[in-house]
């Protein structure tokens, strides 16, 4: 996979983009590039034409992957005082988006499973044995999850500011 790198785990490059691919519905070459800056990135990061040569794909299929994920805060680029070309890396704060989006929908799903309960209720479509039960611990687990989130994103923003 890296020229720089021959020993790096090829299997895992492998699973990992394929579960991008699966889990974020990313396109196959946008999963790979993901896994690669993930695997591979460090702060010096790499040249468009690295990568390149790394995925020998075309420029513009490259290219697309790239606005993909910067778009998404997932990679970011910095320009070196002595290059005139951009070096894209990894985003150092890459955890804490992905944190920030399962939290996000996390709460959603609380809000619209709270507005479909009460819609059952209003219109007397809810079983009280069954439906409601199963609906009190299905909220109860996204309220834990939505807990155990904003104390995982706290942590590691206290770290991340820690190391500024």
């Amino acid at each position: 996979m890296s020229k720089e790198n021959p020993l790096c785990d090829l299997d895992l490059f492998c699973s990992f983009s394929a579960f991008l691919e699966k889990t974020y519905k990313y396109p196959p070459l946008t999963a790979k590039l993901q896994a690669y800056m993930v695997l591979e990135s460090n702060d010096v990061g790499f040249t468009f034409e690295e990568l390149l040569e790394v995925f020998n794909v075309s420029k513009s299929s490259l290219s697309n992957s790239i606005n993909y994920l910067l778009s998404m805060k997932q990679i970011e680029y910095i320009n070196k005082i002595d290059s005139r070309k951009r070096h894209f890396r990894l985003n150092l704060s890459y955890l804490t988006e992905k944190l920030d989006f399962l939290f996000d929908m996390i709460s959603q799903d609380i809000v619209f499973t709270n507005r479909i309960k009460q819609h059952k209720i209003g219109n007397d479509t809810l079983s009280k044995n069954h439906d409601n039960r199963v609906i009190d611990i299905y909220l109860d687990h996204l309220t834990q999850t939505k807990t155990l989130l904003d104390e995982t994103i706290q942590k590691i923003n206290k770290i991340q500011l820690e190391n500024k």
